[in-house]
């Protein structure tokens, strides 16, 4: 029981956190795909399952690295690695699944306007 409590405060802390940054990239790799021509709701709906796929791993690994790593140098070439890697995977979700013509120019584009919009909402709060 004591284990549970312990860790009470960090889940009441992450949870929200992690609900908005996937909230804020499905949102924005939404608008990404329909602007690249993305129309049908399966697809959509796969674009919104990939994100659910990546994005909390992702916000993981480069929430956890800021306590791991010696400088921002460092940080940023680690956020750097995950996102290469959420665009390779992404991509293939794309590819295989046939959601796009374009499936890594998708990834590619659809990843760093959610990174991109990361990152200013980090430096505005």
């Amino acid at each position: 029981m004591d284990d549970q409590l312990f860790l009470l405060p960090y889940l009441i802390t992450i949870i929200p956190i992690f609900t908005f940054c996937l909230i804020l990239t499905i949102t924005v790799e939404l608008i990404v795909a329909k602007s690249l021509g993305v129309k049908d709701n399966q697809a959509l709906l796969i674009v919104v399952a990939a994100q659910a796929l990546t994005n909390p791993i992702a916000v993981f690994i480069t929430s956890a690295l800021v306590d791991v790593v010696a400088n921002d140098v460092q940080y940023w070439a680690c956020v750097i690695a995950v996102e290469l890697v959420v665009i390779a995977v992404e991509g293939l979700i794309y590819k295989v699944k046939r959601v796009s013509n374009i499936p890594w120019t998708l990834s590619i584009l659809s990843n760093l306007a959610s990174v991109s919009v990361g990152i200013l909402v980090q430096t505005l709060i």
